[in-house]
């Protein structure tokens, strides 16, 4: 059978479910993405305005939808970064930024930090990154601080001297980028080996991680270097939701209980959703009783891992539209939908992240699988315009009201608003409003939400 069908096949068994889910995304999407919100509009004196004409905006998500930088500024022409650039700010407020030491430190004491840094194929120096997302708003997540892969040629083969090195690295990039992210990923795919030793798959070569603390000496130092990020435990799709899931019995759930337990201050749950390699390697993908992709075993992995009450990232995720057109796109953009939806509903999800953004620009082989929300000329594909109606239209905010007693109630997705509001006389102004879970109440229908005040 050709992959194109298989992928037909796949978006088929997922709708065998849709009597449950459909429902259950609905309400999730009404409880967990939306507040119930209370704006007061006030004169210099504290007093009520009355009679207002209010109109509401929803400018950016509180939920981060992202993807990676890694081909930032990459493009073959100039005209191609544009437009490269142009779509993903239309769709993203969360970006990637590379911090694979061996290509961000190729020679000791000489890193990439400077945009006029040597260039490398999909490791764009960290300032033109940075300057990028804070240029247009979008908040960022470093990856990875202590892979156990991507190693520079020059690093010691003495625990003690890689230590050292591992400490200088994190203060050098605190130093300049210590306030930047919100999120860094501290250790990532831990779990596919059993020791450094046998080198796994070939690239597993920071022998530190066969310490048996490794991993909350890596939490306590991230800690210490980036106080003001969470910090993730970064883990594959196989030990999250494929053969490895074994509820709380599975070796991902187990490692964060115990590195928990004894104090590791882990602050997010990192899981990854290549599904190419699930395809490529799980036979059973497309079993009716299919593993990664099955809805209700997807919603049992976040139900489960939710209960550590720490945020989900879908840290990597990666849906191939195998030929790139036709079929395939179609049937990627179906499942995209589907598991967008099914993500955003889940109160424990916090974040998603596509990880290449156009097709021909992944890592090594993984181009054949054409995983890209874009084509090669930036071109959109019906994936990219899936999530631009979800994000940008359907799990949108947007009206115009009056106001007769000077408060305007509403309900709408979490996120920054633009307020414009029109006063009886005619007087226009507008106004910036955070409103987030964070300042308006856990949970809305359960308590008195919080009131904010606008001054006119």
């Amino acid at each position: 059978m050709e992959k194109k069908n298989d992928l037909r096949r796949l978006v088929d068994n997922m709708a065998r479910f849709d009597y449950y889910v459909e429902d259950k995304v609905a309400r999730g999407i009404e409880e967990n993405r939306k507040g119930q919100f209370r704006l007061r509009f006030l004169d210099q004196q504290g007093e009520a305005v009355k009679g207002v004409r209010v109109k509401v905006k929803q400018m950016r998500h509180a939920f981060h939808f992202g993807a990676t930088t890694f081909f930032l500024g990459q493009m073959e022409t100039p005209e191609l970064n544009a437009l490269y650039e142009e779509k993903f700010k239309k769709l993203f407020n969360f970006a990637v930024i590379p911090l694979y030491w061996d290509t961000l430190e190729p020679e000791r004491g000489k890193p990439r930090f400077a945009k006029d840094s040597p260039f490398i194929s999909r490791r764009p120096p960290l300032d033109t990154a940075v300057e990028f997302c804070e240029k247009n708003g979008i908040e960022m997540k470093g990856h990875c601080l202590i892979y156990n892969s991507f190693q520079p040629d020059w690093l010691s083969k003495n625990n003690r001297e890689i230590k050292i090195e591992v400490d200088r690295r994190l203060s050098e990039l605190a130093a300049r980028y210590g306030d930047k992210f919100v999120d860094v990923d501290v250790i990532n795919e831990m779990l596919t080996i059993y020791k450094n030793c046998y080198k796994g798959n070939g690239c597993r070569n920071l022998q530190i991680a066969d310490e048996r603390d490794h991993e909350k000496w890596c939490f306590d130092l991230c800690k210490r270097h980036f106080p003001y990020s969470r910090l993730y435990w970064n883990e594959g799709m196989q030990e999250s939701f494929g053969e490895h899931y074994r509820g709380y019995r599975s070796y991902y759930y187990m490692a964060l209980r115990e590195w928990l337990d004894k104090g590791a201050p882990i602050e997010g749950i990192g899981m990854q959703y290549h599904a190419f390699w699930a395809h490529q390697k799980d036979k059973t993908l497309f079993d009716d009783n299919n593993r990664a992709m099955n809805p209700l075993r997807l919603l049992d992995v976040l139900d489960c891992y939710g209960e550590f009450g720490l945020p989900i990232s879908l840290s990597e995720v990666s849906i191939p539209s195998w030929h790139g057109a036709g079929e395939d796109e179609e049937a990627q953009a179906e499942i995209v939908r589907r598991l967008y939806r099914l993500w955003f509903s889940h109160k424990a999800c916090e974040s998603i992240v596509w990880w290449n953004f156009a097709d021909d620009t992944a890592f090594q082989g993984e181009n054949i699988f054409h995983a890209g929300l874009l084509h090669r000329d930036c071109t959109e594909k019906l994936a990219y315009r899936v999530l631009d109606e979800l994000i940008n239209h359907e799990w949108h905010t947007e009206f115009t009201a009056d106001s007769q007693n000077g408060e305007l109630r509403f309900s709408g997705f979490y996120g920054d608003y633009e307020i414009e509001v029109t006063s009886a006389d005619g007087k226009t102004s507008t106004h910036t409003v955070r409103l987030h879970r964070d300042t308006t109440g856990f949970d809305n229908r359960l308590c008195d939400f919080r009131r904010t005040d606008i001054m006119l």
